[in-house]
């Protein structure tokens, strides 16, 4: 069974300016420090679980790969697909859409939606429901909260 996840936050930042750096190069807005993969999109990212876990095993090295951009008049969306890059088998795949949208007057509301399969069948099932949902959800907050701050600051400021 797929589990959802979703998580957003509000930017104070013009959506044009905010959607042309989310339409471009995935290192200048995925958290740092983003890697290339050397594979297209794909980059090397550490997934955080802010909250769920202890801090020494809070950090998961992942393997990101970013769909190219669409955007429409009042939002932007870019793909997403991730998964670990030691041990896969024993952490989620997730597929979701960052997906940035312009508000009335001023900023912007990003969020990111998806879905991931637990691992492990029936036993992956139940270390979801014990822990592993509060992870995912940890660790797509801190994704949010990362590509937020970076798509905050000026250009200048980079």
């Amino acid at each position: 069974m797929r589990r959802h996840v979703y998580f957003y936050t509000l930017l104070d930042r013009q959506f044009d300016v905010a959607a042309d750096l989310l339409s471009g190069d995935a290192s200048g807005w995925l958290p740092p420090p983003a890697e290339s993969a050397g594979e297209g999109e794909s980059w090397h990212v550490d997934l955080t679980a802010d909250g769920a876990m202890r801090a020494g095993v809070a950090t998961m090295p992942a393997l990101v790969r970013v769909g190219e951009p669409s955007r429409f008049d009042d939002h932007l969306l870019r793909a997403i697909r991730w998964q670990a890059r030691t041990a896969e088998r024993l952490f989620p795949v997730l597929e979701a859409d960052v997906d940035l949208r312009r508000l009335d007057g001023s900023g912007c509301h990003l969020s990111l939606t998806g879905t991931y399969r637990p691992p492990l069948s029936v036993v992956g099932g139940m270390g979801d429901l014990l822990l592993g949902h509060r992870v995912a959800e940890a660790c797509v907050r801190r994704f949010v909260l990362d590509i937020a701050s970076r798509l905050a600051v000026p250009a200048s400021g980079r």
